[in-house]
Order: structure tokens, then sequence, then C-alpha cells
């Protein structure tokens, strides 16, 4: 993202025109990184500043973001310094990648004085400053020597700016006369000698130019691109950028907005929130994994006990043969062939024998090693049951991870989780929050309300809010969405039920196939299973449908 002075200076141009005369009502932080300001000039909006190296940027914003309960120090010092104060200044400062926003208040003596606020937007070394007489009051990011190690940036030290290059700018004296030395103009001659451009800017000019050979009409050529403004998101691949102007040298569909900070945030605020979903959900999934690892070890360990049991009957067999025949046999045998009378016949059965035991006790202990290993199989496949059972609950989970979008989707899981056990509670943090209503997907088909749950939590809620004669849908022998129809006492006609199974296919494991097999019955004959697995159900007097998945957005509300 093209952060350069170049775009930085529209940036800050467009920031002095929306916020100066603001009053500053809030300060948050709602991450590390970044710095919320609410300000008020005849309507609320929000002064982003974000200093982490993937998201740096200063631009304004109507989203909400979520806040910790306690205010970090950094936040607490902007409160006592900026409540209440008004900004009256944006500006780029030395020439760099610094925008210098300056606040006017009273202290405690109502006298007035001047605040600097200094984002320095830089990449990994970005920071943001609070200064009060050229002095530090203090940092976003703290180090003794500062983020690249040449300044110090303690409290009460002098605010000094980063140190530059020995690159000047396109728009010093010498920014002429380099040009008409060096002809044609490349994106490497501009990057090599001027501070002002990303590369991406940089080979954009290249193109503008296109060869031009005559120093001073490159020149002008360039000062004229770098006054055009046609704020432009590209998008290519699933991925976006925005431009000060509508970069021709850049592939993907084009965007255009009426402010450039309008399309930063458009860029940085899906790519915030595609990131934060992608460490949602990284995280919810790593303890999936984890336990999946720790079950999968425990079937394999299962399974190899249920068939080291699996000749349990011989030891049965070996006890009774050598009760049948105990007048035979005497201590100190060490093997024994016996007949085995059967429906086939009758066959010679070899026993081992311990010597050190009387015949008695050789039964003795062929029963109880029939018996144990009996026990072992029993609770074996009882627990190899359960086992595999909780690995597609866990599929299940997966499934709602993989689907889903929103933070309250991630939240939704990872109360399922804790629930679950999977991930402990902290117990100081909301404990005693109300249940937040959940967010069922919802449609109106032909008058019927239809709800769709995202997840298991939300599944096992729709068996709860859902009257008995209500349908409820499931795809065949996949992981899906479950789906109410809401009937109200009505019969709803064969294409809404229709319209319903293909929801439920569409949000399915099934849902890359044409022809996907959904059961529908009535609520009252859907049983939840218990224990800690939600949304697992029994159900019987279904009828099934087979149908293409659709989503039905038309329908949706």
């Amino acid at each position: 993202m093209p952060q350069d002075l170049v775009t930085l200076k529209k940036v800050a141009k467009e920031l002095s025109a929306t916020i100066t005369g603001a009053k500053v009502n809030k300060v948050l932080q709602p991450s590390a990184f970044e710095i919320g300001i609410v300000l008020y000039q005849k309507r609320a909006f929000r002064l982003i500043i974000n200093v982490s190296a993937q998201f740096a940027r200063v631009s304004v914003s109507n989203a909400e973001k979520e806040n910790p309960l306690t205010a970090p120090n950094f936040c607490m010092l902007l409160r006592k310094h900026l409540t209440g104060a008004e900004v009256t200044g944006v500006a780029i400062a030395n020439d760099d990648r610094i925008i210098k926003i300056s606040f006017s208040n009273f202290n405690d003596f109502k006298e007035s004085v001047t605040l600097d606020l200094y984002a320095e937007i830089m990449g990994k070394y970005s920071n943001l400053f609070l200064v009060k007489n050229d002095r530090i009051l203090g940092s976003l990011r703290t180090l003794p020597q500062g983020l690249d190690g040449k300044r110090i940036t303690l409290v009460g030290a002098p605010y000094k700016f980063p140190d530059k290059s020995d690159k000047i700018s396109i728009l010093s004296p010498e920014a002429k006369e380099l040009f008409s030395e060096q002809t044609p103009i490349t994106a490497k001659f501009l990057t090599s000698n001027f501070y002002d451009f990303a590369p991406v800017t940089a080979q954009e000019i290249e193109s503008v130019l296109d060869g031009e050979r005559n120093g001073s009409i490159a020149y002008e050529k360039v000062l004229e691109f770098l006054n055009s403004n046609a704020p432009t998101v590209k998008t290519l691949n699933g991925k976006s950028d925005f431009y000060f102007t509508d970069y021709k040298s850049v592939d993907g569909v084009k965007t255009q907005f009426e402010s450039i900070l309008l399309a930063m945030e458009s860029v940085y605020e899906n790519a915030e929130k595609s990131t934060y979903s992608h460490t949602l959900r990284s995280s919810l999934q790593s303890y999936i994994t984890a336990y999946e690892k720790r079950l999968k070890k425990k079937i394999e360990t299962l399974t190899d006990r249920i068939n080291s049991s699996c000749d349990l009957e011989k030891y049965k067999l070996y006890g009774e043969l050598i009760t049948q025949y105990i007048y035979l046999l005497k201590k100190g045998q060490i093997s024994v062939s016996l007949v085995n009378y059967t429906e086939n016949g009758e066959e010679q059965v070899e026993v081992k024998l311990d010597e050190n035991l009387t015949p008695q006790q050789n039964a003795q202990k062929y029963f109880k090693t029939y018996r144990k290993k009996k026990a072992t199989l029993s609770q074996s496949e009882i627990q190899l049951e359960e086992a595999t059972k909780e690995l597609s609950y866990l599929s299940s989970i997966k499934f709602s991870i993989d689907n889903a979008k929103e933070k309250s989707d991630f939240d939704e899981i990872k109360e399922e989780l804790i629930l679950y056990g999977l991930i402990k509670e902290n117990s100081g943090k909301n404990k005693n929050k109300k249940d937040k209503p959940l967010g069922f997907l919802r449609y109106n088909i032909d008058g019927f309300e239809v709800l769709v749950g995202k997840n298991n939590l939300q599944n096992d809620r729709l068996l709860t809010l859902a009257d008995k004669g209500d349908l409820w849908f499931h795809v065949k022998s996949y992981h899906s969405s479950h789906v109410i129809l809401r009937t109200g006492g009505k019969k709803p006609n064969d294409n809404v039920i229709t319209a319903c199974a293909e929801i439920c296919a569409f949000y399915s494991q099934a849902n890359g196939g044409n022809k996907v097999e959904v059961d529908y019955t009535e609520r009252k004959f859907v049983k939840k299973q218990g224990g800690k697995n939600l949304g697992g159900v029994f159900y019987t007097d279904q009828k099934t449908l087979v149908v293409t998945p659709n989503s039905n957005e038309g329908y949706k509300i």
C-alpha cells in the first residue's frame, strides 16, 4: 500500500479539511498499535492512528471496534491531555512521512496549552508521539533509543525527527536539473534519487512519461501527475490497494472514491477484518487440532486394545477344556492336547499349562484372562464409540470455523469450546454478562420465517426456540446448519420446503455437490442427544429431498 510521501501529503491535506476545528470527545485504544480518537464536529467520527507494520495509517472512520476493559497507559495519557481539546491543524512534518496533528486545550490552571501528535508512518518503524513544548510526553511504542535505534525517545526527551536519507525532494530546486541530466526517466532513477515515492508510484510515473527524453517536459509531467486527484481502489485476485489517482500501470478492478481517506479506509478496514478473522480462525483451529491429535492417538490405542482382545473366546475354551479333562491332568505339565467337541465334529486343541500350578489353578488363570479381556473389550468399544463421536463433533466445529465470517461468529464458537472444555474461561472477565442474542441467518420465504444456525451453539439454541410444529432440516450424512421453518400453524407449500432444503444444503459440507439429500421432519420428532456435544440430535418420521445447494439470497432479511 503506497504510504509514500506523495500520498501522505494528500492524506494530510484532506485530514486538515476534515478534522480541523473538531473537538476530542473520547480516546480509545482497541489494540496495541492503534489509537482511536472520537471527534465531534456537527457529527461524531473517529480519527484512526495505526502504527502497526501492516496497517500503519492516519485516517477517519465510522467503524466501532471492541476495546479492552482497562485502558493501556498511553491511552490514559492521551485522555488526560486531549479530552476536550480542539484540533487546530494537520500537516506534514519535516517534509517526511510524518503527520503532525496539533491540538489546543486547557491545563488544570485553565491556561491554554498546545499539544502535538506526531504520527510517523514508516512501515515497521511507525510510531506515535504525544509532544508538548517539543518534549515527549509519551509514545505508543516505547524503546529507549526509538524503533530505529538512533533517537532518544524516552519521556521528557526532546522530540527529534528521524534521520532522512541523502535523497532529495521532487519539489526541490535541484530536482528539475537532475531530470535534465537523466532521460528517459525510469522507476529506478526516481526511487534512487527522491524520497517522495514508493516503488509502485515510481513505476506509474515511468509509465506516464512513456520514454519522454526532454527533461523539462518530463519534470512538468511529473508535477502534473502529482497534482492529479482521483482516489482509486484496485482489486486483483481478492487483494485491494488504494492510490491517490488511477494508476494505469496497476491491474485490477477499479473502484473510484470521492476522497483518498474513504479509499484508504475501505482497503484497510477490509484487510484488517480479513487478518483479524484469520487470526481468530487460526487460534480456534489450534485448540481443535491439538485435541483432535489426542483423540486420534486415543482411537489408535483403543483399536489396538480391541484387536488384542478379540481372541478372548479361546481363553474361555482353554479353561473349560481343562475343567472337563481335569482328571487326566497333573501338576508339572507344560502343555496338553485335548479334544474339543463341536457341531462339526471334534478337533485337537493344544493347551499350554503353567507347570507350577495345579490343573484347577491353570483353569482359573484362563478364566481370569478371559474375564479381563472381555471387560477390556467392552470398555474399549464404549470408549472407541465415544472418541469417534467426539472426533465427528470436532469436525462439525471445524466446519463452523471455516465458514465463520463475523467476529460474533468466532465469539460463539469460542463460547462453544469453553462449554466443551477445550478453552479455559477467564473467570475475571465478563463473568456476569447476559446471553447475547445469537446471529441466526434469517429468511422470509413466501411469508414464512426461516432461521439458519451458523454453528453448533446456534443449532442447539434453534431447537429450544422452535415450536413442535415447525419443520427442521438437516443434510443427510454430512455436517450442516440446522434450518428451522417456522410454520405458525400453517402448512408450507412445496416451493417453501424446497427452498429451505436448498439453503440447508448450501450451508453444509456437501455444498459442492449437485444432488444433496436433505432430511426434514417436524420439530417434535427431533430430540437432543444430551451430553456436552452441542447440536447433536436424534430424529424420526423424516422425509428426504434431493436438491442442489442454493443460498437463496433473495429471501434473506
